[in-house]
């Protein structure tokens, strides 16, 4: 979906929500619901009982019609600006960026398994470095599978990067470092290691995880235009969901069926 015309009607929309919170295309007297232009409500003209899908899922009291929602969601899942978004809707910058962070708040959690096998790792400054507001997030990625695991840390030393290396990674697995002293002894750990010297350009398979923090601060900068380290960790969490759990990002109803329907 990448234009308001690719998203469903109105009441399309508010039907397809209804069927995924009740997991039926029928009310429960047997007739169809009407869903009308114009109400946020369906209705059944044999019990006379009005239906609104948002009612009992977290989307209850939102103003946005279920269509901007659809919409809302669709350009969450493609990365798109709040300035494209903004001239396809008409909403406003905080509607957009509100809503993007309440996607972001509903990520369900992917189970928390460890990476393994070869894991490229490495750190990162979010902030102004000018005001020392400076956040350290480090990262690991497995190199076949994409899968993505990121940690805000207090700082770079030893400590706290084998801290995360132990709680994320199995000690089985091959790390693809820098030249840091900090992963110096990690083979102590039952860790094997390959390390490369950023400072004299050389990368190799630690590319990897240098890409992660480059898409990720382009896309901070294009949503908010520029770095920000306020709520770094709900980003963090939706940036290891989009490549832990795709499936979530695949459509509108993929990720609603993983956030409104319960069992």
């Amino acid at each position: 979906m990448s234009s308001l015309a690719d998203i469903p009607s109105e009441a399309r929309c508010k039907q397809l929500m209804y069927e995924l919170v009740t997991k039926q295309k029928h009310h429960e007297c047997g007739k169809r619901i009407a869903w009308k232009y114009g109400r946020d409500y369906g209705w059944c003209r044999v019990c006379r009982t009005k239906i609104r899908p948002k009612a009992a899922t977290w989307l209850r009291g939102s103003n946005l019609s279920y269509r901007q929602l659809f919409f809302l969601l669709s350009a969450w899942q493609q990365r798109q600006s709040p300035g494209s978004v903004r001239m396809a809707l008409g909403v406003s910058y905080p509607t957009i960026q509100r809503w993007y962070a309440r996607f972001r708040e509903h990520l369900p959690p992917d189970g928390g398994e460890m990476l393994s096998g070869i894991v490229a790792v490495d750190e990162a400054w979010f902030g102004k470095q000018r005001y020392g507001r400076q956040t350290i997030v480090i990262g690991a990625i497995e190199t076949d599978t994409r899968r993505l695991r990121l940690q805000i840390i207090p700082d770079t030393e030893q400590d706290s990067i084998e801290l995360f290396l132990q709680t994320w990674v199995t000690r089985d697995s091959h790390l693809i470092t820098d030249a840091h002293a900090s992963y110096n002894g990690v083979e102590w750990l039952g860790y094997s290691r390959e390390a490369y010297n950023h400072s004299a350009g050389h990368f190799g398979m630690s590319n990897h995880i240098e890409c992660i923090w480059s898409a990720m601060k382009r896309h901070l900068r294009k949503l908010y235009g520029c770095i920000p380290t306020q709520h770094l960790d709900s980003f963090l969490r939706e940036w290891e969901a989009r490549h832990n759990q795709r499936e979530l990002f695949e459509s509108p109803l993929a990720y609603l069926k993983a956030t409104v329907v319960t069992d």
